[in-house]
């Protein structure tokens, strides 16, 4: 099943706080709503430029370098204003789900394809389109495109993931397919991390990160 991608939605507007999630919910993204940053978990960030004290202080707090697109313009702002530095992108006010939601999937696909795109994987930092992780004393470990693409299918799932899902969302396979495939890839992958081997568990009949 396709697993949401994760959104947060920076605002103070009651209105767009209650609807916008549920709007875009149907079409595989989960928001988290909220009146501040940090971004966290999130793979990119909308934020209403209406919200106080402004858009530059809210782009300031935010981390991770996910993109933000900015939503509207900021009370008293010409609407001619260029972009504050960190958005990626404004996008008009009252806001129509037509024109986000192309423009959210081109940001996102292009920040999974970005070398620099990095999230945090427990003790390290994944870079999934460079296929690395990198630990906190600069320590690197270089996985092959099967084994990044499981990694971060199990980090965007959140929870146990079964091993039919898996194969089928990395491989294609349906759950008929008899193969040690799966296994064989997570034995290497836990090889890889050494020490922190623990962080790719067996859970449920499936697997998740833990």
């Amino acid at each position: 099943m396709p697993i949401p991608r994760r959104i947060l939605l920076l605002t103070d507007d009651a209105a767009l706080a209650r609807f916008l999630p549920q709007q875009l919910a149907p079409e595989g993204y989960a928001l988290r709503v909220a009146p501040a940053g940090p971004a966290g978990d999130a793979e990119a960030v909308l934020l209403d430029a209406a919200l106080p004290p402004s858009p530059e202080a809210h782009l300031a707090a935010l981390d991770g370098g996910v993109p933000v697109l900015l939503l509207g313009h900021a009370p008293g702002e010409p609407p001619g204003a260029p972009l504050p530095a960190g958005a990626a992108e404004r996008l008009a006010k009252p806001l129509r789900l037509a024109g986000l939601l192309p423009r959210l999937r081109a940001r996102l696909a292009a920040w999974d394809a970005s070398p620099g795109a990095a999230t945090p994987l427990g003790p390290f930092s994944f870079h999934f389109a460079g296929r690395l992780l990198t630990a906190a004393d600069g320590a690197r470990i270089r996985l092959t495109e099967t084994e990044a693409a499981i990694l971060a299918y199990l980090h965007r799932a959140g929870r146990p993931v079964p091993r039919e899902e898996l194969l089928g969302e990395v491989w294609g396979y349906s759950a008929a397919v008899a193969t040690h495939t799966l296994e064989t890839h997570i034995y290497r992958l836990r090889r890889k991390l050494g020490q922190a081997a623990e962080l790719l568990r067996r859970e449920d009949g499936g697997y998740r990160i833990a």
